[in-house]
């Protein structure tokens, strides 16, 4: 992962852009890992047909992963001897392997490792000189993934990028890619770009419990939210931590919270809390293989039912789904607008193959129209749960004089008070559907990318490797579109008539 990240920085760095998508076991720290690394002159939306260059640092447990590593017999094999040979489910891709050493003596790579001998470094350093990356970039990337590491530590991994920049030199291989056009880009996961997004929306207050694979959203947001002046608290479970989001949202601080899919199973009885109680709160949901605990390190588009349907009753809230790694920013700010504008909650569903891939993506994002949450106390004597014309009513924070309010999950009258008349459960249900209906998300439901009458519907991860069929599609002479949803639902049942 590493050698992967350090490759994409100095691409960035040099003009390019570039994705890298991540397999790993389902352990929680450690073992086996590949780094799936694309670099071209255009954005990159999805993994590609085949690879060109497959690194094997070691073939341990390569098993695992050699299905899903497509390669063919044009695909060249670098790989240290000392490793042993190439394994059958490698090997019977018919690619040409070259010997590298990548070892001193008779040590082996991970010996090498253990040592300070850095083989991903290296590795990393024979992949950039091969493709043309300049050197000065491949040093600066070393530097930036380094972070504070020791002085020895540094010295051996540039020791060991030199070493292989050293060792292209010495291998016939003309891989060098086009020329790129330097601009600034930014690297970031769909993870981060999600975190930026809900601090560019004002969130300051974060309840959340570690999962796969959105674990390294929440380690990334803890420092920078402090910054802020906002708190992010690490929860005992899902219960608590979506508990803890409302009782900051009622105290009219923007909240959030972080989980996969089996925390928003255990989330959706307070998530309908917030419906009736009309609480905002944001639950960012980066989805992977299920049920039950399932496969935390692959993705799948397992969540989309019970973010959908998962509460009972009549519980209309908002879904949104990011359509690429660059609209995850995008998408996690306009969702705390939502929020905090519509009074509900508003459940994001991202994946692991967007959540974990890395991009290099062009600075200039949009940013959509802020919306606030509405305190004022102007018009007529103050009730929370009024059933009038507009039926998103003041929310005004705790102690404000003449605005006590109560956030009540028991049906409820216009002051709070629970209540068991069918009349004002059904005005109350009117009411709160009234609120989403009303919301018209324009140019922000979703986009479209081509032309032609058959049409790709679909959101997420998927879009990318959607866009790229169309291009196909086109030009075999069968233009195509791919309408990508960005709002999943916005009412009681699916947007499906934009």
């Amino acid at each position: 992962m590493s050698a992967g990240e350090l490759l994409l920085r100095a691409a960035a760095d040099a003009g390019y852009y570039g994705m890298m998508s991540k397999l790993f076991g389902a352990q929680v720290r450690g073992g086996e890992a590949a780094a799936l690394v694309q670099i071209s002159t255009e954005p990159v939306s999805c993994q590609p047909d085949r690879f060109d260059l497959f690194v094997a640092l070691d073939w341990d447990k390569v098993d695992q992963f050699a299905s899903e590593i497509p390669l063919d017999e044009n695909t060249i094999i670098i790989a240290d001897p000392q490793s042993g040979p190439t394994p059958p489910s490698i090997a019977k891709s018919k690619a040409r392997t070259i010997p590298v050493s990548m070892s001193p003596g008779h040590a082996t790579p991970l010996e090498c490792a253990l040592q300070g001998k850095h083989t991903n470094v290296f590795a990393a350093g024979a992949v950039g000189a091969l493709v043309g990356l300049p050197v000065s970039g491949l040093q600066a990337a070393l530097v930036t993934v380094l972070g504070g590491k020791s002085v020895e530590a540094t010295r051996t991994n540039a020791a060991a990028l030199e070493a292989g920049i050293a060792a292209a030199a010495g291998l016939d291989l003309d891989m060098h890619l086009s020329p790129a056009h330097p601009a600034p880009r930014w690297l970031m996961t769909g993870n981060q770009a999600i975190a930026v997004g809900s601090l560019r929306g004002g969130v300051r207050f974060v309840g959340c419990y570690p999962i796969t694979p959105a674990t390294d959203l929440v380690e990334w947001l803890a420092p920078q939210i402090q910054k802020l002046g906002g708190r992010l608290v690490m929860a005992e479970d899902e219960l608590s931590s979506i508990n803890m989001v409302l009782g900051a949202s009622y105290g009219g601080v923007p909240a959030m919270t972080v989980t996969s899919g089996p925390g928003l199973s255990l989330m959706v009885e307070t998530i309908g809390l917030a419906i009736a109680a009309e609480v905002p709160a944001v639950i960012i949901d980066v989805m992977r293989g299920g049920p039950s605990t399932g496969i935390p390190s692959k993705t799948e588009q397992s969540d989309i039912n019970i973010a959908v349907y998962g509460c009972h009753g009549d519980a209309p809230h908002v879904v949104l789904a990011p359509t690429s790694v660059r609209d995850c920013m995008f998408t996690g700010e306009w969702a705390v607008y939502l929020a905090e504008s519509l009074q509900t909650p508003v459940i994001v569903l991202s994946d692991q193959a967007l959540g974990l891939a890395y991009a290099v993506i062009d600075p200039k994002l949009d940013r959509p129209q802020p919306l606030a949450r509405r305190t004022d106390l102007s018009v007529g004597p103050f009730k929370r749960y009024a059933v009038g014309t507009d039926p998103v009513t003041a929310m005004p924070r705790p102690g404000t004089p003449g605005g006590q309010w109560v956030g009540e999950g028991l049906t409820h009258n216009e002051t709070g008070i629970p209540v068991g008349g069918a009349s004002v459960h059904l005005a109350q249900i009117d009411k709160r559907a009234r609120k989403i209906a009303q919301f018209d998300p324009g140019p922000h439901w979703g986009s479209v990318w081509g032309e032609g009458e058959t049409a790709i519907l679909t959101f997420g991860s998927s879009i990318g490797p959607a866009q790229e069929a169309a291009r196909r599609l086109a030009a075999a002479g069968q233009p195509s579109r791919v309408i990508g949803l960005r709002v999943l639902m916005h009412s009681t049942a699916p947007a499906a008539s934009w």
